[in-house]
């Protein structure tokens, strides 16, 4: 059976609209509205199978260290192993979003995920990481994205 691992270092949302005059004072409710909106554009983009799609909710510098084990850096990276997470037959995506915390001019989250990936003779294995992803927030132009770091 094929295990999803913890899955780190996101980038945040694509199409929702923060005032930047006021990212350094973002409240924790704001955060919350932001991770879930761009949970949903993750999940979103995942389920459309949309590799670039899935890049651009990440910073340009965004990272995610994948279920097979490696740091993906940088949003060709990042489409490029979407575009190979979909031909493995991944599908399936939710994020529930389980806490938000602000920190400098962004913040961070814990969040769930459920995934169904391709299992022993190709059937589907439903795997769930309990509070396992660490998402890290930052206003950018306007736009929340998952980032590397909180700060620009």
């Amino acid at each position: 059976m094929k295990q999803v691992s913890v899955v780190a270092l996101f980038a945040v949302l694509l199409g929702f609209s923060c005032d930047p005059a006021s990212a350094a004072g973002v409240t924790e409710a704001e955060l919350l509205q932001a991770a879930t909106e761009l949970s949903h554009q993750y999940d979103t983009h995942y389920a459309a199978r949309d590799a670039d799609g899935m890049a651009l909710v990440y910073a340009s510098d965004g990272e995610l260290i994948s279920p097979a084990g490696p740091i993906v850096r940088g949003r060709a990276a990042l489409k490029d192993y979407y575009v190979k997470r979909f031909a493995s037959g991944a599908r399936g995506h939710a994020i529930k979003v389980q806490e938000v915390h602000t920190m400098g001019d962004g913040g961070y989250g814990i969040n769930q995920f459920t995934v169904t990936v391709p299992g022993p003779g190709d059937r589907p294995t439903r795997s769930t990481a309990p509070s396992s992803r660490s998402t890290v927030m930052i206003p950018t132009d306007g736009t929340w994205l998952w980032s590397p770091r909180v700060s620009r």
